[in-house]
């Protein structure tokens, strides 16, 4: 056993526990895809609910395991983007190709729509009948991520820096609305979110202790997330709730990162390392079950609440995701 006093701390911890914390961020947004369902609990749907501040976990994590990547490689443009792209487009490519075709067959869309869709380009010109966000939001992220990280390893105030990625991503999508372009604000309002993801990366390569002085500053915007998440219940204002989870996202990973060290049992870690392993192809797939509850629900006519369907498509997700994993990468 290790001596405690070379257990993980601070960032380490969250990049000891990532794949277990993306393994968590897949369930919080399968939950939140269940629409249907319905908990009977204000609580528990509320919780539910708030299931889409997975992806803003994916992009923590994915900004923390960026950086140290790059920095570590420190090979030119073209090879990283390359890198990034051979591990999510042909899984993106497979199961966008496919369901295509069917949605083609069926009349659904047109052969246009299927190939903006495959370009991963339909999300920056609002094409309808697409597939989704999260992956052209993904790879922007990764194209603008090694420039965030040249900007950081420069820059003396780094967490202020990250800080105005705040007001400079809510200033973007204000002045998107004029111009019809609010429609990407699933992406803008995710910009401090992975900024965050990047800082602490930086930290955690360099070996930065995760003292008392960081532990205030990211308590401090996590409570001005919570104090405008409570301004805007009470209608005294209204902005986007991914900037008051992005707010609170990284004290959140870390309270879950410190649980999963404290929690010795590996039944447990294991199952979240597993969906985290294969979140990528369990995403892709997710997002066909919610686009196309009326077809798969009608097989489950007798189930009111839709609990059982949502039991067994999902693990008819997680089967197909593993295989599909799995031949790519031979």
């Amino acid at each position: 056993m290790k001596n405690p006093a070379e257990k993980p701390t601070g960032y380490a911890l969250l990049s000891q526990y990532r794949g277990e914390l993306m393994g968590l961020a897949m369930l919080w947004v399968m939950l939140f895809h269940a629409y249907e369902f319905d908990f009977a609990s204000p609580y528990l749907n509320a919780f539910k609910w708030l299931g889409f501040s997975g992806v803003d976990m994916f992009f923590l994590l994915s900004g923390l395991g960026l950086y140290g990547s790059i920095v570590r490689r420190d090979e030119p443009f073209r090879s990283y983007f390359r890198r990034r792209c051979a591990r999510v487009l042909p899984a993106y490519w497979l199961v966008v190709g496919l369901y295509s075709l069917w949605l083609r067959l069926q009349g659904r869309i047109s052969i246009t729509t299927a190939l903006w869709s495959l370009s991963t380009l339909h999300y920056w010109f609002h094409i309808p009948g697409a597939f989704n966000w999260y992956v052209p939001a993904l790879l922007l992220f990764y194209a603008l991520a090694p420039l965030w990280v040249k900007v950081l390893r420069r820059c003396r105030y780094r967490g202020l820096v990250t800080l105005l990625t705040f007001p400079l991503a809510y200033g973007i999508y204000r002045l998107s609305i004029p111009v019809g372009l609010n429609y990407m604000s699933d992406f803008l309002d995710r910009i401090p979110t992975f900024a965050a993801g990047l800082l602490a990366g930086c930290y955690l390569a360099e070996k930065q202790p995760f003292s008392r002085r960081h532990g205030l500053a990211w308590g401090a915007v996590a409570l001005c997330g919570i104090a405008v998440a409570v301004l805007r219940v009470r209608g005294r204002l209204y902005i986007s709730t991914c900037y008051m989870v992005g707010a609170c996202v990284f004290p959140f990973c870390l309270l879950l990162a410190k649980g999963l060290d404290l929690v010795r049992w590996e039944w447990v870690r294991r199952p979240l390392r597993f969906l985290g392993a294969y979140s990528l192809e369990i995403y892709l797939l997710n997002v066909i079950i919610t686009r196309e509850f009326e077809t798969l629900s009608g097989w489950f006519s007798w189930d009111a609440g839709h609990g059982v369907y949502y039991l067994c498509v999902y693990a008819v997700n997680l089967v197909l995701a593993v295989w599909l994993h799995r031949m790519l990468q031979r």
